[in-house]
């Protein structure tokens, strides 16, 4: 969340360095392979390539003043479920994905003990 708010500012080295710790931070303790670390390393590597494209404009504005041909930057609009999930975890509500089976075990459950 903290990237993405460094990257819609174009601060593109913020928001790297702070992609890099929370892929650390999924990476150590969820594994390479889940959902969330892969997705951050996708996100990292869209940030890099945003800030090469960055420096690319900076060096031709240097380079031709004025007459530079300034391609406008991309930014990442999160998704409302990113969004929620992510307020979801600050506020420290988390949700169990549940079966099929789970849900029906539960409602008896819960039937079980209203009787």
């Amino acid at each position: 969340l903290v990237a993405r708010v460094y990257e819609s500012k174009a601060e593109f080295r913020s928001a790297l360095q702070h992609e890099k710790e929370g892929y650390t931070i999924y990476k150590n303790q969820l594994g390479e392979h889940h959902e969330k670390t892969k997705e951050s390393s996708e996100y990292l590597k869209y940030l890099t390539q945003q800030a090469v494209a960055l420096q690319r404009t900076m060096n031709e504005i240097y380079k031709n003043g004025s007459n530079a041909n300034i391609m406008p930057l991309k930014f990442t609009a999160p998704s409302m479920a990113s969004v929620l999930e992510q307020l979801n975890i600050i506020n420290g509500i988390l949700f169990i994905p549940l079966s099929q089976k789970d849900l029906e075990n539960l409602k008896a459950e819960v039937q079980r003990r209203q009787q």
